[in-house]
């Protein structure tokens, strides 16, 4: 019976919506147009937060990252540090112990790097051994530089996958830097770039990379008779962010004793720009779901004007009802379920609009856009959630008319 009654109460309902499909187009305009715009918010939010976290994770969460930073030639200060030096990745290492691993590197880009008659043009890097093991980069053809090729300045390298292809070299074959002959020992893995903008940091394409031993690096600068290094990279055992946080005001605090407060080096800490960005993505989705909750509040005042109108021309049809017999919790069914029709019409829609939007934004703005589970989950519940809310005051009133004054005023 109760089913019945509530089949019928849809029923009627949609007749209603369909004796006025104009104003029932329009008033479902507006819960459309909130549910397009919250998809939309959420879906771009969505996607520059994910954006945020592939950026930083290309650096490592638990990473440091340590650069040298240039001195102007009249800063009186560049008498007092050398730049970074294997000291300083030496002492680094010494104080970590078992907390991590300090791999120091020595870049020189835009080489020209030749195989036969084929060429590229690709980045050079001097490494540590260790460097392989802090950077997590995996040689999945052949071997990585080892100790052996740093102690005996070994004439080999590593090279990125790009540059394999390129070159169309695989393991033992000669390649020249510039002149400078090396022996492939091992094909990295793909990787990718390391996405650094916005952070000071240099940006560094791994697969288009040719990796040798900081020994035998011809492209190093010597300070003093020292390599002076380009970088230190500071893998921690630590997944901990106060851990991880600790340990890099103190490595700040070793590299500033050891340059005698000059600050000649830039050190970056992936995990505070995560806490960074989630901070500002969170504050910006607040905002957008703020502006996209405005515009199903102004869809919903529509939907109510449109109820109590519809209200005022079945005010015989209302007292009818009411005196053969319909309580008055079958008013406010069939009313309420107007409402909420309307309403969840407008949201289906708004769901398809809201997808269109998103894909024309990732499009000609260029910006990624994520469509996740609870914006198209909650989207199409909001706009039901505002049928109920601003449906339910006109049912009220419907259903509080005495059935005697209807009749007799319609």
């Amino acid at each position: 019976m109760l089913r019945q009654q509530f089949l019928l109460d849809i029923e009627d309902a949609l007749k209603n919506l369909r004796r006025r499909p104009l104003r029932s187009l329009l008033s479902s305009l507006g819960i459309g147009i909130g549910v397009t715009a919250l998809i939309a918010m959420l879906s771009i939010s969505e996607g520059a937060k994910k954006a945020a976290f592939e950026k930083i994770s290309s650096m490592g969460i638990n990473t440091l990252r340590v650069e040298a930073s240039g001195l102007r030639h009249n800063d009186s200060a560049i008498n007092l540090s050398q730049g970074l030096s294997q000291e300083d990745n030496i002492h680094i290492g010494q104080w970590l112990g078992s907390r991590g691993t300090v791999g120091a590197y020595v870049r020189k880009d835009n080489v020209l790097v030749r195989a036969g008659s084929r060429t590229a043009v690709a980045t050079v890097l001097g490494v540590t051994s260790e460097w392989f093991a802090a950077e997590r980069l995996i040689v999945e053809k052949g071997r990585s530089i080892d100790d052996g090729d740093i102690a005996y300045r070994g004439n080999s390298c590593v090279i990125g996958r790009s540059v394999a292809v390129a070159l169309q070299s695989d393991i033992l074959a000669t390649v020249q830097l510039d002149h400078h002959p090396s022996t492939v020992v091992g094909v990295a893995a793909p990787r990718g770039r390391l996405l650094t903008e916005g952070t000071g940091l240099s940006t560094l394409d791994f697969d288009n990379t040719v990796i040798l031993p900081i020994s035998s690096m011809p492209f190093a600068k010597n300070v003093a008779g020292r390599v002076r290094l380009d970088g230190l990279v500071i893998s921690l055992a630590a997944a901990q962010e106060a851990a991880i946080l600790s340990i890099a005001d103190q490595v700040k605090q070793l590299l500033a004793r050891n340059h005698r407060n000059v600050e000649d080096f830039t050190i970056v800490v992936p995990v505070t720009l995560l806490r960074e960005a989630w901070e500002s993505q969170k504050v910006f989705s607040i905002i957008m779901g703020a502006i996209a909750g405005l515009s199903l509040l102004v869809g919903g005042i529509g939907v109510m004007n449109v109820m109590l109108a519809n209200i005022a021309e079945q005010t015989r049809e209302i007292g009818l009802r009411m005196a053969l017999g319909a309580p008055k919790s079958r008013i406010v069914s069939l009313y309420l379920w107007n409402s909420i029709l309307l309403t969840m019409s407008g949201g289906l829609w708004g769901v398809l609009a809201g997808l269109l939007l998103s894909l024309g934004i990732e499009k000609i703005a260029d910006w990624p856009v994520v469509f996740s589970t609870f914006s198209l989950v909650v989207a199409p519940l909001s706009a039901i959630a505002t049928g109920i809310v601003f449906g339910l005051h006109p049912a009220r009133r419907a259903a509080s008319l005495s059935p005697a004054l209807a009749l007799r005023d319609s």
